[in-house]
């Protein structure tokens, strides 16, 4: 049988990540594997009765994963879209595990979604301009630069988080 594991909040953490929800500011979490970071935002999102978009970067992790793709089925192109368009268009809470270990082309163009005009212009497909939901909410975490694959962050990307745990 498997037994259900509950974060246990130590550091007041998830009230933290309320009062960052309220005042509409992403949370940057930053600390070593095995710390209970995701079990912290799993937490927080069934505390919230929200939606939990998770994208876990690595290494392979491209733009097409955020953004999405064009798709042929049947002689019909369509656009797929990734999870940053998903979660933006629903509102959910966008979940970006591992940040640091993404390619510099990727937090590139995730940090044109991060700004304080939370939109991002769809040039994979028509051009169309996407603009986060009311509610929209991003939660990345890191692991520490001693890990390896993981590299410090752009100052610009950092500073799209200004809330820290």
């Amino acid at each position: 049988m498997l037994k259900e594991i509950q974060y246990l909040d130590w550091n007041n953490s998830n009230e933290i990540l309320k009062k960052a929800y309220q005042a509409k500011l992403f949370v940057l979490i930053i600390g070593p594997k095995g710390t209970g970071k995701t079990s912290l935002v799993r937490d927080f999102a069934e505390n919230m009765n929200m939606k939990l978009e998770s994208i876990n970067f690595s290494l392979r992790t491209r733009e097409s994963h955020l953004i999405g793709t064009k798709t042929l089925t049947n002689g019909t192109v369509s656009f797929e879209e990734g999870l940053l368009i998903k979660s933006m268009k629903e509102s959910s809470i966008l979940y970006l595990d591992e940040i640091n270990a993404a390619e510099a082309d990727v937090l590139l163009r995730l940090d044109e979604a991060l700004d304080d005009r939370r939109q991002i212009i769809l040039k994979e497909s028509t051009g169309e301009i996407v603009k986060a939901k009311e509610g929209w909410f991003v939660i990345a975490t890191i692991n520490p630069l001693t890990h390896s694959g993981t590299k410090e962050l752009p100052p610009q990307l950092l500073s799209r988080f200004p809330v820290r745990i």
